[in-house]
C-alpha cells in the first residue's frame, strides 16, 4: 500500500491520509494463502477488508476471505454475491446471513465488514449496518483449511475478481461504531484483540514484483503465500490500494525554489504547497518526510519578437531552427534567474543561383518571390520584372532579388551584351516548362516558327534524345537521369538552345 509521493494543502497532519498499495486478483487462480487458523468454535470474532469491485466483475459470488471445512455451520466463507450484496456462508440452517441486493458500490473503494456476536451475525457496508440474522449453527472446528483470501475452503471455487486491501480479523465482536471509527485507519501497532491483519503494503504498484510472493501479518506472525498471480502490470499484481491514515513525519523540510523544485524521489513540483516522500516501511506505519514548497517565479526580463531566415540565433548562442516561443535564463544572484523571451519565426532558406541562356536568365528557386534589378544602376527595380526569369535585348548587368518570408538574398550578376544576344536571339522565341522537370516538358514556341525537331544533350556533350515531327512540341524526359540537360530547338531559321534540370 505504499507510494512514494502525496500532496495535501489544507489537511492537519493528524488527518493526514496516504494512498498505500492493495492486491489485484484476477477471478482465475488469485489466492492468498495464510498460516492463521482463525477464530473457532462458536466464539465471537469480526472480518473487516476494503475492497474494489469494477462493474465488469462477474455476476457471480466473489469470496473476500475463509477458512474452517466445507461442512454445515463449520466454515466461514465472506463474500460478495452476484447481485452485489455482502453475506456470510457457513452452510446449512442458522449458518447463512446476507443482505439486499446492489448495496455494495463498484468501481470504488468499500469497506466491509462481518461480526458474529453470541450467535447472531451482522453485516456492515462503509461502516453502515446492511443485514443481520441468526447464525446459532456456526461452529468452526480446529481443523481444515487455514484463512485465505480470495478464494473459499475447499469443496468449490468462488474466485474474487477485484482488488482486497486491509483484511483484518479480530477474537471479538466488534461494535458498529468501533468498526466505522478505525475503517480508515492503518494501526501503526495492533491492538491484542486483532489476530490477522494483511495491510498489503508489500511490492510497488504496478511494478514487477515477482520475487514479492509474501503478504506480511502485522499482527503476528501468520504470513500469507501468493499463488498464481502475474506479479507483473496493472491485474493480478500490487496496486494502489485504499487512502487511509494516519502516518508518521519523519521529518519537515521548508523550500524555496524558482519555478519548479525535484523531489529526491525525482518528481518534479510545479504548484507551491506541502508534499510527502516516503522514507521507508515496517510492520508499523509508513514514515515520511514533508516538504513545504515555495516556488518564486521566474522573472520574464523582457519579450522579442524576430524572425530569422533558416535559422535564428539568440544574443546567448541559442540557434533556433523552428518558429515558436523559446527562453535564454539569465543567472542572476538573487533568488530566482531571469528569463527572456523570444517568439521567433523563422523561414525557410532562399536559392540565389541564376543561370543564363542568350538574352534569357533565369532563377533556380522556383518557389520565391522575384525582382529583377540592373547591377549598374545602382540594383534599381525593373519595373513589372518579377517573373522568375527575364528576357532581355538590352545590354548590362542584370541580377535578381529572391525572397520567402524574412528570407531575403541577391543573385550574382549576369553581364548581357549585343553580340550574345545577336549569337542567340532565336532563344528568345521559345520557353521551356516546367523546369525543372521529372516527366513531361513542353516547349512554348511564342513566335509560331516552323520547328523541325529536337535534341537534348547532357552537359558531357552527349546526344540523349533526337526527336522529329513532334507536333506537339511536348518530350517525355521520365527516362533521362537527373541533372542538367541543353535543348536545342531546331527549326528552318536556325537552332535555339535552353537548358533545363530533370529531376
Amino acid at each position: 500500500m505504499k507510494k512514494t509521493l502525496f500532496l495535501f494543502t489544507s489537511l492537519l497532519i493528524s488527518q493526514l491520509s496516504i494512498s498505500q498499495n492493495a492486491l489485484d486478483f484476477d477471478g482465475t487462480n488469485d489466492v492468498v494463502q495464510t498460516t492463521y487458523l482463525g477464530v473457532t468454535g462458536s466464539a465471537n470474532r469480526t472480518f473487516e477488508a476494503w475492497i474494489f469491485i469494477s462493474s465488469s466483475a462477474p455476476a457471480s459470488n466473489l469470496c473476500i476471505m475463509d477458512y474452517g471445512v466445507n461442512a454445515v455451520g463449520a466454515r466461514n466463507t465472506f463474500a460478495i454475491t452476484g447481485t452485489r450484496g455482502l453475506s456470510f456462508l457457513s452452510g446449512g440452517t442458522n449458518a447463512n446471513i446476507g443482505t439486499g441486493t446492489n448495496l455494495v458500490p463498484v468501481n470504488q473503494w468499500a469497506h466491509v465488514a462481518f461480526v458474529l456476536n453470541n450467535g447472531t451475525g451482522y453485516l456492515y457496508i462503509n461502516g453502515v449496518q446492511a443485514g443481520t440474522g441468526n447464525l446459532s449453527n456456526v461452529n468452526t472446528p480446529t481443523t481444515g483449511t487455514d484463512l485465505r483470501i480470495g478464494d473459499r475452503v475447499p469443496g468449490g471455487n468462488i474466485r474474487f475478481k477485484g482488488a482486497i486491501d486491509e483484511v483484518r480479523v479480530w477474537d471479538v465482536a466488534r461494535t458498529q461504531t468501533e468498526i466505522a471509527s478505525t475503517m480508515n485507519t492503518e494501526f501503526c501497532a495492533a491492538p491484542t484483540t486483532l489476530k490477522a491483519y494483511y495491510k498489503f503494503n508489500q511490492g510497488t504498484a504496478g511494478g514487477t514484483n515477482t520475487a514479492v510472493t509474501t503478504a506480511t501479518d502485522d499482527a503476528g506472525t501468520n504470513n500469507g503465500t501468493l499463488s498464481g498471480f502475474a506479479l507483473t502490470g496493472t491485474t493480478s499484481n500490487w496496486v494502489t490500494g485504499m487512502n487511509i491514515l494516519p502516518v508518521t513525519i519523519n521529518s519537515t523540510f521548508p523550500i524555496t525554489a524558482c519555478g519548479s523544485y525535484t523531489m529526491p524521489n525525482g518528481t518534479v513540483i510545479t504548484t507551491a504547497g506541502t508534499y510527502f516522500d516516503t522514507v521507508g516501511s515496517s510492520a508499523s506505519c509508513d514514515s515520511l518526510d514533508s516538504y513545504v514548497i515555495t516556488l518564486a517565479p521566474a522573472t520574464i526580463k523582457n519579450v522579442v519578437a524576430d524572425s530569422g531566415c533558416a535559422t535564428y540565433t539568440t544574443p546567448l548562442g541559442k540557434m533556433i531552427t523552428t518558429s515558436g516561443t523559446y527562453y535564454d535564463t539569465v543567472s542572476t544572484t538573487g533568488n530566482c534567474d531571469t528569463v527572456i523571451q523570444y517568439d521567433i519565426v523563422v523561414s525557410g532558406a532562399v536559392d540565389d543561383s541564376v543561370y543564363r541562356t542568350g538574352g534569357r536568365i533565369d532563377s533556380w528557386d522556383s518557389f520565391a518571390n522575384h525582382q529583377w534589378v540592373r547591377c549598374d544602376s545602382n540594383f534599381a527595380p525593373i519595373v513589372g520584372e518579377t517573373n522568375r526569369f527575364i528576357i532581355t535585348t538590352l545590354p548590362g548587368d542584370y541580377a535578381v532579388i529572391v525572397s520567402r518570408g524574412t528570407c531575403v538574398d541577391t543573385s550574382d550578376c549576369v553581364n548581357i551584351n549585343p553580340a550574345s544576344i545577336s549569337e542567340s536571339v532565336l532563344n528568345n522565341s521559345f520557353e521551356v516548362f516546367p523546369n525543372p522537370a521529372s516527366n513531361l516538358v513542353t516547349i512554348k514556341n511564342l513566335e509560331n516558327i516552323t520547328i523541325t525537331g529536337f535534341t537534348i544533350i547532357d552537359v558531357s556533350g552527349k546526344i540523349v534524345l533526337d526527336e522529329t515531327n513532334n507536333s506537339n512540341n511536348v518530350i517525355n524526359v521520365e527516362g533521362l537521369e537527373n541533372g542538367v540537360y541543353f535543348l536545342q530547338v531546331k527549326t528552318t531559321t536556325g537552332i535555339a538552345v535552353m537548358k533545363f534540370v530533370k529531376n
